[in-house]
Formats: C-alpha cells, structure tokens, sequence
C-alpha cells in the first residue's frame, strides 16, 4: 500500500511540475531597448532618454534639461582648465555616467 501511494504522489508531482513549467514566463528587468537607446543618446550629450522612453518622464526631463547639461559642463570645464589632461578623468566618468543613467532608466523596478 506505501509503495502504491508513493507511485500516485510521485506521478501527481511530475504532472504538476510540468504544467507549473509550462505557465511560468520571464520576466524582464530591464527594458532592453530603452536601454540601448539610451546608452547611444548618452554617448552624443542626451541623457534621461531611456527615462523617458520607460515612461519616467520627470526624472528623464531632469536628467536632460538640468542634470545632463551641467555634468557636462563640469566635465568640459575640467577638461578645458587642465589644458587637454582632465579627460584622462573626465571620458571614463562621462562614460560610466552614461550606462548607469541608462541602465536605471531602463529598470522596470
């Protein structure tokens, strides 16, 4: 009788499991294509894109309008007051701004 019951509870698991598998879908943690957009129009000086392209608007407009422009322009200054050597600090910071910024962006959390 134990054997019996052990077979019953064994094929009513395999089933179950099958049919839970088949009902389970990924889920997404990240919009991939805000996030490449993104990372481009980060490359050129637009950040927030991937903000509002993952319908964040107000913090994609800041990124934009406030944030984007004077981190550039901070970036540049240094640039431009150590003759050409700050971009050794300032490309690699622009750069690592720019996934990041995309990158939470395009979370969907």
């Amino acid at each position: 009788m134990k054997h019996k019951n052990e077979d019953i509870y064994q094929a009513g698991f395999e089933q179950g499991y099958r049919a839970a598998g088949a009902k389970m879908v990924r889920v997404e943690l990240r919009n991939e294509t805000a996030f490449i957009i993104g990372i481009i129009a980060g490359l050129f000086g637009i950040w927030g894109l991937s903000h509002v392209l993952n319908d964040k608007v107000g913090t994609g407009c800041l990124w934009m309008f406030i944030v984007g422009p004077a981190l550039a322009a901070l970036l540049g200054g240094l640039t431009l007051a150590t003759g050409g050597l700050g971009a050794i600090a300032a490309l690699p910071l622009w750069l690592y701004i720019v996934y990041v910024q995309a990158k939470n962006g395009a979370s969907k959390i």
